[in-house]
């Protein structure tokens, strides 16, 4: 089982695929497992690294704080264990905070950035409605079952018009996310690292091609967060994904792999 040792914790990874390398990091409380719908068709044709984010999955979970830059710091450190010099970097939603930390602690790791239903934090985040903030808070203490609080937790995963007509679905990513489930405290020290999460003045000083992904009926991180990104990060692309919720890497697979894949060739 490869791992690597990063600030007092073992970081579980994968190496999939061959040719350049791409790095890909997962949200909150999702482990590597979750990258079942996207990493099929990108290592057809990348070097994909993946990895279980402090917390969650094969990965320690140790009970200390954790905070973006400690996360972004375990990032580098797979890298480094997968002999990596740079690589191209896509993170979804806590990933994305990561991968903006990384790509700003570590400008020479990233070659491109690709940033999906993520936010820069700040001042400027546009918050969920409190509902779903207090339906997220309370997770950590619930006494309902990983499959219980999975199914629960849908309706901010994913858009409604989706959950009425894809109801197997869901259920294939729910098996994939309580494989391994991210026990409460993991759950929670990641929150709290992303609720302290601030790059937002800080992204003028990325300098890699960017992406920028977001879902249009996203009820966890609206949509203007996305717009806020690829508004600050210089000459970003952005991809509207329509009437998809946070979860888009479900809601429109195919869509979003083809995308991907072309912004990533035209790096080359």
């Amino acid at each position: 089982m490869p791992t690597t040792h990063s600030n007092g914790c073992e970081i579980y990874y994968e190496v999939h695929g061959q040719g350049e390398p791409l790095l890909l990091i997962m949200g909150l409380s999702h482990n590597s497992l979750s990258w079942f719908r996207t990493l099929p068709e990108l290592a057809k044709h990348y070097k994909v690294i993946i990895f279980d984010n402090r917390g969650c999955g094969k990965s320690d979970k140790p009970n200390t704080p954790y905070s973006i830059e400690l996360m972004a710091d375990d990032a580098r450190s797979v890298l480094d264990a997968a002999e990596v010099e740079a690589a191209h970097v896509y993170g979804i939603s806590m990933g994305g905070m990561i991968a903006q930390r990384l790509t700003l602690q570590y400008p020479d790791r990233v070659k491109s950035l690709i940033l999906g239903c993520t936010t820069a934090g700040g001042p400027n985040h546009v918050q969920p409605s409190m509902e779903v903030s207090m339906q997220m808070m309370a997770r950590a203490n619930s006494p309902a079952s990983p499959e219980e609080l999975a199914w629960d937790s849908a309706p901010i995963l994913y858009s409604s018009s989706f959950i009425e007509a894809n109801r197997v679905v869901i259920a294939e990513d729910i098996k994939k996310r309580i494989e391994i489930p991210t026990p409460p405290n993991g759950y929670m020290l990641q929150l709290q690292a992303c609720l302290a999460h601030n790059t937002d003045e800080e992204l003028s000083n990325i300098n890699v091609p960017t992406l920028v992904i977001h879902g249009n009926a996203d009820v966890l991180v609206p949509y203007e967060n996305g717009v806020n990104l690829a508004n600050k990060i210089k000459n970003a692309q952005f991809l509207t994904v329509p009437g998809a919720g946070h979860l888009y890497v479900s809601e429109a697979t195919d869509l979003v792999n083809r995308k991907v894949l072309n912004f990533l060739s035209a790096q080359k």
